[in-house]
């Protein structure tokens, strides 16, 4: 794997892992999935599969994301997408691995 040139994604070797980050204060995380998995990709996020056939991203924002009726959620959520192991962690943590 070659790691993407997208700066806001970071990739480490030693583990296969590529690595972003979302304010859970402020950004819904299912928008930043798309940026990362499009980054990752090489891909414009339009030309990703809808990400709705493989998660709920408004359930996924309502979880990890910013909004008043939540406080303290701790967890993370994973799925598969575009051949990719997506983990969103509620500490703002995006983690994407390539499907074994």
């Amino acid at each position: 794997m070659t790691p993407p040139d997208d700066r806001e994604v970071a990739y480490d070797a030693e583990t296969g892992t590529y690595r972003t980050s979302y304010d859970p204060s402020t950004q819904n995380p299912s928008i930043r999935v798309l940026e990362a998995v499009g980054a990752v990709r090489d891909a414009e996020p339009t030309t990703l599969d809808p990400l709705d056939e493989y998660v709920d991203p408004d359930a996924l924002d309502h979880v990890f994301g910013p909004t008043t009726e939540k406080s303290g959620v701790h967890g993370s959520l994973s799925f598969n997408y575009e051949g990719l192991l997506v983990v969103v962690h509620s500490d703002g943590e995006i983690e994407l691995r390539e499907q074994v």
